[in-house]
Order: structure tokens, then sequence, then C-alpha cells
């Protein structure tokens, strides 16, 4: 029994070894690993040039994360950047928006040879008047600007596929008489053929005769909307002409109840050579492809719309088709010569944790114990409210597994800012 027992502990001692020999050779799963080099520094400091461009963006929170790594590809040498402030263009603070200025600002101080901030645009209230969550976020991000940035491997994470929204189909042109007819909508197994004489016109002057849906104005934006379909898995088919005008014409799909949100195919712009797909603030979401439209000339359109995007079609051809993705993770880096600590930013828009292993590179020493800012929401449209002013607030924590590599994971919808103690190599 002695004997038995013996062996079953060191066949138990065995199993034990190996697992760990086989956890270190396979270290557990992570969404992304992130690289940083504190050893090689950018400075912040901006180059004297004579052109300097003002900016201030008030846009969606879908541009700002699409377009937080705008400034990184920008010449360097030929202009100067001078912001004055940003904003989301929303009807609310929420923490969805909060985390889109975030990345934005991110993208500006990854920059900092470029961007010039003007902080005096960027007020925070006092302790003592009621706060939005984007407000807490401006005070993380300039109570921890670096002295300088550092070089960072991945600046933003691989895009996710948006849910397409389901929204109207609508009509329009610009400068441009058009013409419709023959609409079919094949949607939950049915294929309806649209009455025309129900759709509704928000510009442009419209009219219907003989079952052609016709725009007559030289308006410079003009929309029909069908009201009664509203969907995102269906294939839409008619026929389109121009008439008489300067451009060709326009198909809306996906648009909101408001008519702000949604997506335009724009058919003959710049003087009918092009085509392209935009949103409904007019920016451009795919690439500008060469396309002209014949005078009076009937095409055979159509349009495949899925939950995950749409393909549009002209005669039989694909021509143009959109999936929209979203930036939902973004990294800034930097070193902090007085405090002798890494910052590290953090944002994660996403609706689920965020596990990442970093490497920390460039330190002769990296101190386990750190601190850790996290402001995080329970969804993307939690906002703070006058009963509940602190719903979303910054919360410091500790941790204690810092190093040279370590992994850490970042709660849904959370802006993080941590602060590591490295001894940085000379």
């Amino acid at each position: 029994m002695i004997l038995l027992g013996k062996m079953h502990s060191h066949v138990w001692n065995t199993f034990i070894l190996s697992a760990i020999l086989l956890s270190s050779c396979c270290p557990p799963p992570v969404d992304d690993e992130v690289y940083i080099n504190i050893y090689q520094n950018m400075s912040i400091e901006t180059i004297p040039v004579e052109n300097v461009i003002d900016t201030c963006y008030r846009k969606s929170p879908e541009f700002f994360f699409a377009n937080s790594a705008i400034f990184d590809k920008e010449p360097r040498g030929k202009f100067l950047l001078h912001a004055h402030g940003y904003a989301c263009k929303v009807d609310s603070g929420n923490m969805l928006a909060t985390l889109a200025e975030v990345a934005w600002h991110m993208g500006m101080e990854r920059n900092g040879d470029l961007v010039r901030i003007d902080f005096d645009s960027l007020i925070v209230k006092d302790d003592n008047e009621s706060r939005l969550s984007a407000d807490y976020a401006r005070a993380m991000s300039m109570e921890n600007t670096p002295t300088y940035i550092v070089e960072i491997s991945k600046t933003q994470s691989a895009p996710s596929p948006v849910r397409m929204e389901k929204g109207m189909i609508g009509f329009g042109s610009w400068d441009t008489e058009v013409e419709f007819k023959d609409i079919r909508i094949e949607a939950d197994g049915k294929n309806i053929h649209y009455d025309v004489s129900r759709c509704r016109a928000d510009s442009g002057e419209w009219k219907v005769r003989d079952g052609i849906l016709m725009q007559t104005s030289r308006q410079l934006r003009t929309r029909a909307v069908l009201p009664d379909f509203i969907g995102n898995e269906y294939v839409l088919t008619f026929k389109a002409r121009r008439t008489k005008g300067n451009e060709g014409f326009f198909l809306y799909y996906g648009v909101s109840a408001n008519g702000k949100k949604g997506y335009c195919v724009n058919v003959g712009r710049w003087g009918n050579r092009f085509i392209n797909i935009e949103d409904m603030e007019g920016e451009v979401v795919t690439k500008i492809l060469p396309w002209h439209l014949k005078n009076s000339r009937w095409y055979d359109v159509k349009l495949v719309s899925t939950s995950k995007g749409a393909e549009f079609y002209v005669n039989g051809r694909l021509v143009v088709g959109y999936k929209p993705v979203m930036p939902r993770q973004f990294y800034a880096a930097g070193y902090d010569e007085e405090a002798g600590e890494t910052v590290l930013k953090v944002v994660n828009a996403a609706n689920v944790p965020y596990k990442v292993r970093f490497h920390l590179a460039g330190g002769t020493r990296v101190e386990t114990k750190g601190h850790v800012l996290t402001l995080a929401a329970a969804t993307g449209m939690d906002e703070n409210t006058a009963e509940e002013p602190k719903r979303i607030y910054p919360r410091e924590s500790e941790f204690r597994e810092f190093g040279e590599l370590f992994d850490y994971e970042f709660l849904p919808f959370s802006y993080s800012v941590m602060r590591i103690k490295t001894q940085k190599r000379r």
C-alpha cells in the first residue's frame, strides 16, 4: 500500500510538472498582443512650420472611431494642425460618444509632432459640478499626458463587423432631374411591387406619372423615401434614368426614422464621372470609382442588403459594395520622466471584455506593482444623470502583475490608463 501510495504521488507530481511546463509553453489565449518600446521615444514637441491648419471636429462617434488613425499617415514638415477642439455630434453624452472622443484624442496625442492640442478648448468642470463621462475622460487624458510618446506596434485593433441597422429605402439626386420605376422589394419570402405614389419626399420636387417616380428640380440634394418599408435583409430592384442635369442619382438605404443615419449610393457624382457609397453626413466609406450615366437611358439597378452590408449592381454587374466595420480597441503609450512611469492608455469600445498581452521592452527594470485608472459603463448608451451623477466615474485600482510581459483584461465600454513604474534604459 505504501509503495502504491508513493507511485501514485510520483505520477501525480509528474502530471503537475507536465501541466506547468505545457502552460509555460502554451500561454492562455488573448485577443491581441501589443508591443511597446519605451527605449525609443518620439518627441511630442511640434516642429515649427509656416503652414498652420486650424481644426475643430464635430462628428459622429462612428467618424471618430473610423478615423482615429487619420493623423498617423500625414506627411511631416509641410504643415501643423492646431486642434481647437472636438466633440461627438450626438443627442446625449453617452459612453459610446465618450470613448469615440477618447480614441480621437489618443490619435492626436500619438502624433504630437504634427498636432498641437489646444487644451483651453477642452475645459473640465469643477468637482462640485455634475459631469458627463466625457468630462472625466478628458481629465484622465490631460492628467496623464506623458513627457513623450513611445513606439507602439499596434495603434488600433483589427476592425470588427458592424451590424447594419434596419432602415428605409430612398431615392434622390443632386442638380439633376431623374426618374425611377418598376420598384420591387423581395423580403421575407415575398416579392412586392412598390406603389411609388406612397413615397414621402423631404426635399426636391417629386411627382408620379404613369407609375414613374420623377424628381423634376435642379436642387443640390433631394430625397424621397419609402416610409412603409423598413429592413436590412432584402433585394431591391428598379429602373433609373437621368433626364437633365450634371450628375446622376442617389439610392439611400438603411435610413433612420429621423433621416440622420444610413447610407447613400452616389451614382454619377462630380459631374457624372464617379460612383461611391457614403454615409448620411457625406463621408465617403468606399473607394471612389469611375462611372458615367448616359442621358435618357434606363438602367437596371439592384441593391442586395444584408445585416452585414450591401452590394450595388447595375445591368447585372456588381459595381460597388460596403460592409461596415469599426475599430473597437485603441492604444497610446508614453513615458513620464518625472514620475519614471510608462503611461499606457487603452480604449475598449466593444460590448465584451478585451484581453491583451503586452510586451514592454526597453526598460532595465519594471516594477510589478502599479495603478490602473478605469472609466467604464455597462452599455454604450449609459450616461450620467442628475439622479446618478457618478454612474460613470473613474475608479483607481492596484495591479500587481506588471512586467516585461503581462496580460490584462479590459472591461467592456471602458477607457483605462495604466501607470507602470519603469526604469528606462540609458
